[in-house]
């Protein structure tokens, strides 16, 4: 089973991002906060297949999160999709130049969220192959 983590500060959006994806079959972790999701990559014993990651949060930014998982060798490969309320250009800009995964944006449809992450996962399991 294809497992996601969550990061996610909003207990509503996180719950509603669990429900969604769950009843599509994906094992889901959940963070809510930046500190907390790297503690649980420094814990896991089997690394999340792919991450969703907001950007705004207390203590510790999403991209904060993203460049200490990205000089983290056993870290930089996880696919990062990043879930965020930051739609202006620039921003999307700052996730080109850090390589995200995808961009989505909130509010989001749930319908577009399921085809980004299951298009990011075929993706995946065709270059495993």
């Amino acid at each position: 089973m294809v497992k996601i983590l969550v990061v996610e500060d909003n207990d509503d959006i996180l719950n509603l991002i669990k429900i969604i994806l769950e009843l599509n079959n994906y094992e889901i972790v959940m963070a809510s906060g930046g500190h907390e999701a790297l503690n649980l990559l420094k814990n896991m014993q089997e690394l999340p297949d792919l991450i969703l990651l907001d950007i705004m949060m207390p203590e510790i930014s999403g991209w904060d999160v993203l460049d200490i998982m990205k000089s983290n060798k056993n870290w930089k490969k996880i696919p990062v999709i990043i879930l965020t309320a930051l739609a202006q250009e620039k921003d999307i800009k700052i996730g080109k130049e850090k390589q995200v995964d995808g961009y989505i944006t909130k509010p989001f449809e749930k319908k577009y969220l399921l085809e980004q992450v299951n298009e990011l996962i075929l993706k995946m399991q065709k270059g495993n192959k």
